[in-house]
Formats: C-alpha cells, sequence, structure tokens
C-alpha cells in the first residue's frame, strides 16, 4: 500500500513548479534593445526546454493517481464491510435451515469486486511509484537547466553592468525646458533664482532620479515670462548617467536574479548543511538559492563532526567542507594564556564538549583559494586561536584538506584585508610577522594561523 511519503510528495513537487516561474521579465530602461533581445532568447529557451520535460503533466498525473487510490482504498473497505456483513447473516439463514439466493449473489458480487479493487490498486500504486521516480529524475534535470539559465542570466548581468560602469564615465548633454508660475510681481531673475533647484529636480527625476544621474553643468540659456507671471523656460545639461548599488539591485531585479544560487558540497552523502542554523539540505551537493545578502552563519554536520563558516555568499559560489572518515584527532585541549580573547592550545587530547567548538572565518576568497582563521567558542566567548606548528598543520588538513598560508599568502591577504596583528606559523616552521611583514624568528611556541582552502 502507498505510505503517507508519496502523498506529502504531491506538496513537495508542487513546490518545484512554483520554484521556477517563468513570467516574462519586463523591459527596463536600464536594459538596450540588444540586451533585451539576448534576456527573451535565454528566458525562452529555458522555457521550451522545461516543457519538453512534461513537469506539470507528471505531478498532474501523481496528483490523480494518488487520489484514485485513495478512493479504491475507500471502496475495498466498504465492501469488505459488506461481505463480513452479508456473511453473518447468511450464517443465521443457514443454521435456520434458509438459504438466501439474493444474499449469496451479493456476497459473490462483493467478492469480485473486493477482487477487482485490489488488482486496480496494486496497478496505481505501482504506477505511482514510477511517476514519482520519474518527477524526481525531472527534477534533477530542471535543477540542471535552471543552473545553467542562471550562468546566462549572469553572464548578461555582467555584460550590462560593464556597459553601465563604462558609460558612467561619459559626459552628455540634453537640452531641457519647462514651465513655472510665479508671482506677477516676481522679475524674471527672481523667478528662475528662487525655482532653480527645483528645475534642475524635474531634470534629474525625468532621467531616473538622483540614483541615476549625477548632473555636471545646469545652464539657462533663455527664458520668457508672461504678464500673469508664468515663465517658459530652456535649459543646457551636461550629466553621467550614475551606476550605483541600488541601480545594480534594479538590473538584477529586471534580469530576474534576485536571489542568490550557490552550492554547498561535502565529501559525504551524509553531510546536512544549516544556514544560519536553519536546515537547507543533506547529501554530497546541495544547491540553495534565496535572497541571501549578508554575512550568514553555514554549518554543516556529518555524524559527530561539525564544521562551521561565516560566508558572503555569492552567485555560483561553490563551499567545501570536507570531512575525514573517521574522527582521527580529537580537538586539543585550550589552556588560557593572559587574555581571556586568546586561547593556546597543546597537544593533549581532550572531550570536545570540555572546550567548546570552532568555528572557522572566511578573511579573503578569490577564484584560487578560500583563506580560513578559526575561532574557538567556549563559555559564550569567541577567542583567538593559538596553535604549536605541526597542530596547525593538522588543525587545516584534518578541517579542510588544507594547508597553512604561504608567505606570498600572507603579504597577499594583507593587501586585501587587515590582519590581527601577531605571528603566523608558516609550512617550514617559520613565522610571518603581520606587524612587520616579514619572516621572523620564532618567539613563542603557539602562533596563529590561516588555513588555504584550494577551491
Amino acid at each position: 500500500m502507498v505510505g503517507n511519503s508519496l502523498t506529502k510528495s504531491i506538496l513537495k513537487f508542487g513546490l518545484i513548479v512554483s520554484s521556477f516561474g517563468f513570467a516574462q521579465v519586463s523591459a527596463s530602461d536600464l536594459v538596450d534593445f540588444n540586451e533585451q533581445m539576448r534576456l527573451n532568447e535565454i528566458t525562452s529557451n529555458f522555457q521550451e526546454q522545461y516543457d519538453e520535460f512534461g513537469l506539470e503533466s507528471s505531478i498532474s498525473k501523481f496528483n490523480e493517481l494518488n487520489a484514485n487510490i485513495e478512493s479504491s482504498k475507500i471502496k475495498l473497505i466498504n465492501n469488505i464491510d459488506i461481505i463480513k456483513s452479508d456473511i453473518d447473516q447468511m450464517q443465521t439463514k443457514l443454521m435456520q435451515g434458509e438459504y438466501d439466493d439474493s444474499l449469496a449473489l451479493m456476497l459473490r458480487n462483493a467478492s469480485s469486486n473486493v477482487a477487482r479493487l485490489r488488482k486496480e490498486l496494486a496497478q496505481s500504486e505501482s504506477t505511482l511509484i514510477e511517476t514519482e521516480g520519474k518527477i524526481k529524475v525531472t527534477e534533477s534535470s530542471i535543477k540542471q537547466l535552471e543552473r545553467v539559465k542562471n550562468d546566462e542570466l549572469l553572464e548578461l548581468y555582467e555584460d550590462i553592468k560593464q556597459r553601465h560602469v563604462k558609460n558612467s564615465n561619459q559626459v552628455l548633454s540634453e537640452d531641457f525646458s519647462g514651465q513655472l508660475s510665479c508671482n506677477v510681481t516676481d522679475s524674471l531673475s527672481a523667478c528662475m533664482n528662487r525655482n532653480l533647484p527645483s528645475m534642475k529636480n524635474a531634470f534629474i527625476l525625468k532621467n531616473g532620479g538622483m540614483e541615476r544621474v549625477e548632473v555636471v553643468d545646469f545652464s539657462v540659456v533663455d527664458a520668457t515670462q508672461k504678464l500673469n507671471g508664468d515663465l517658459t523656460y530652456a535649459v543646457s545639461t551636461k550629466y553621467k548617467h550614475v551606476y550605483s548599488p541600488n541601480t545594480e539591485v534594479e538590473l538584477r531585479k529586471a534580469l530576474g536574479l534576485e536571489k542568490v544560487r550557490f552550492t554547498l558540497a561535502s565529501n559525504s552523502n551524509e553531510t546536512t548543511f544549516y544556514i544560519n542554523e536553519r536546515r537547507v539540505g543533506t547529501g554530497e551537493s546541495v544547491d540553495v538559492s534565496g535572497n541571501y545578502v549578508g554575512v550568514y552563519n553555514v554549518k554543516a554536520v556529518n555524524g559527530t563532526q561539525t564544521q562551521s563558516l561565516r560566508l558572503d555568499l555569492e552567485n555560483r559560489g561553490e563551499y567545501f567542507f570536507p570531512f575525514t572518515a573517521s574522527s582521527k584527532t580529537a580537538t586539543p585541549a585550550p589552556k588560557v594564556t593572559g587574555s581571556e580573547t586568546s586561547v593556546s592550545v597543546d597537544n593533549q587530547k581532550v572531550n570536545e564538549e570540555n572546550m567548546g567548538f570552532y568555528s572557522n572565518t572566511v578573511l579573503h576568497s578569490d577564484s584560487a583559494f578560500s583563506y580560513l582563521s578559526p575561532v574557538l567558542h567556549r563559555d559564550s566567548k569567541e577567542l583567538q586561536v593559538f596553535l604549536g606548528q605541526k597542530s596547525a598543520l593538522e588543525f587545516c588538513e584534518d578541517k579542510f584538506s588544507s594547508a597553512l598560508a604561504t608567505e606570498e599568502a600572507y603579504r597577499y591577504l594583507q593587501s586585501q584585508v587587515k590582519l590581527i596583528p601577531g605571528d603566523y606559523w608558516l609550512a617550514n616552521g617559520q613565522v610571518y610577522s603581520s606587524e612587520e611583514e616579514v619572516v621572523v624568528k620564532k618567539t613563542f611556541e603557539t602562533n596563529r594561523f590561516v588555513c588555504m582552502v584550494n577551491i
């Protein structure tokens, strides 16, 4: 018999359709004719390929089969109840020496119905399972299709953005005219001077608003005033188109790119991912999309092992969380040394619940590497981590299958972000000073460090 899991699938698969909206993107003044044609082609190609999968048809069939199964179950129960009742009546009559032909016929018909309903039910359940499998395969294909579409839209977005950025350096000219109502006692110059800000604002609004236009020059070249005070003016303007963060948001909206799409990956199919403690999926690779603006805490849980990163999630980003096959190395025991905001760790192993847990801050990320700095959470505090050189190497290897940052990497990080002042381990046992920006002699047995994760 079909269980509740398949019934719940109706809601799940219904959501699949709603997650792939196909409304034609409305034209925007940020998108020129050729760019709009590319946008239409991308959405049209996606729609055609999506239609070929026939997802809506499969979901409709799934819902119909599920409804038929529920109906057959009710009919089957009713016929079984009829048989039980008629058997009791037949037994009573037989014991009284009577044989009821009509009752026997009703029993035979009910028995025939039970056989037919059981067969129909088995066939419908089998077809339902096949349909569910087809929907799952289709869902996977559509996700891939959606990724392709998103990549094409992002490529178009970058092209349009670069055009606007380039155009923002160009000074444009435009003649602008308008009318004002002045007091009859006002002179022409007095009326013009008093209304100059509103005249300039009218021009700015006409061209998209203050966030879209920067006026370089606004010169009145002609003005005439009637006896009733009405004034007509003509202006020669020079201006630039501004490409601001708000313009970027508007462009993304015009292209249907409001959502950030990225992938959370692991080397284990048993990894469950969380964003700000909300579960977003389980598996070796989980595609996520949503309005993720800002920095989020991303956590990957695999058995008893947990990894946590604070990430500024980006479109097409791939964030990898590797886990060891077993917990080969327990977390070292911390020892507070001096400040409450720093912790030194030796090679003694202790129970993880006694020492807190690690998260990792992404200092910087580029197309080749992510540079991670560990943070220890204990007693509701965030502590800087100091390890011995061997333990620092093991931390990067066990947590991320990565290595300690090189001297060149630290110099690169210094140019991108402001490293906390202090000493950092290199893989060869030397120490890099972020204050002096050179390799220095080892002073302490424990130092800070950065893991250099290949993405």
